[in-house]
């Protein structure tokens, strides 16, 4: 049976001590829900901050391998006493270092060798991607070109504060994932540094949440997480999120790539929540006092 199941889950709950500063590490689905044509967003409470690494930009699925998760739980685990005594206002230097050392790894491990699938998409066969029909070859593909195409933006941070309007990000977990991988990091969202746990060194917050039943699903909320936290007297989240940022709507269907484009920017310009990264801006030339008419300066590159 697997330990998500037993019934030492719920005795947990009693007596942990959850610490001012709670350091999350999330592996599940994600996504971001559309109700009435508008993304769901909610504000931060007052007394709550949020520090919000993102692996993906709205709008895009993260391809992410195990090992990928496993290497990054235990980067956070070695910075873990950093990220507890760094005061929060000045946690972004060594948070941005974390994200690089995430970016190296990840673009090594999957983005190398998802890009030449994508470059041969047009003769390459569903048998060498790994799945089984053309169809599905077609599915994996476009998502996969989106996520190429997108990814110099992956890995970008956000400061959520009190008063602020957020994107409530929704987050999943299937029953059949939680059963077949009990023992790894794979689809939880781990506690880094949750005080009186015995045993792993980790503990899944959804779990402590919402116990995972055998019938399906468990969806929670970005908002819930930040209610739970905050119930058990917890004032700072630091939240690593791996997961995706695909858009569904009430009938669990995504836009036209037109609508997701250009909700991506909107989002990342912060409306109608903030959800975080920034959009490329072109810098402002300064005109030269000593600019003859027909010469001009070179052109700056986009940042």
């Amino acid at each position: 049976m697997a330990s998500l199941f037993k019934e030492t889950a719920s005795i947990k709950r009693e007596g942990i001590v959850y610490p001012k500063r709670v350091i999350l590490a999330n592996f599940s689905h994600g996504s971001i829900s559309i109700k009435d044509g508008i993304e769901e967003t909610f504000i931060m409470p007052e007394g709550m901050s949020v520090k919000r690494g993102n692996a993906s930009v709205p709008g895009v699925c993260n391809f992410i391998s195990g090992d990928a998760n496993a290497y990054f739980a235990k980067t956070i685990n070695s910075y873990k006493r950093k990220l507890e005594t760094i005061p929060f206002a000045n946690i972004d230097r060594e948070f941005k270092v974390i994200l690089d050392i995430f970016e190296k790894y990840d673009r090594k491990d999957t983005y190398d060798g998802l890009k030449p699938m994508v470059q041969k998409r047009a003769t390459i066969t569903a048998e060498e991607i790994g799945v089984e029909t053309d169809e599905d070859k077609k599915d994996y593909l476009t998502e996969a070109k989106k996520y190429i195409d997108t990814y110099d933006s992956f890995f970008r941070m956000a400061t959520y504060l009190p008063g602020e309007r957020v994107i409530d990000k929704l987050f999943t977990r299937t029953n059949a994932e939680a059963v077949n991988t009990p023992l790894s990091v794979e689809w939880v969202c781990l506690i880094i540094n949750l005080e009186n746990i015995t045993g792993p060194p980790y503990q899944d917050l959804f779990t402590l949440m919402n116990a995972q039943t055998r019938g399906g699903t468990i969806n929670i909320s970005l908002s819930k997480i930040v209610k739970f936290l905050q119930d058990k007297g917890v004032e700072e989240i630091i939240i690593f999120d791996n997961s995706c940022s695909v858009f569904f709507d009430e009938d669990n269907e995504q836009p036209s790539d037109r609508d997701i484009r250009a909700r991506r920017q909107s989002l990342l310009k912060g409306s109608p929540g903030k959800f975080g990264g920034k959009t490329k801006k072109r810098r402002r030339q300064k005109r030269s006092k000593n600019k003859t008419k027909n010469k001009t300066k070179k052109s700056r590159k986009r940042v």
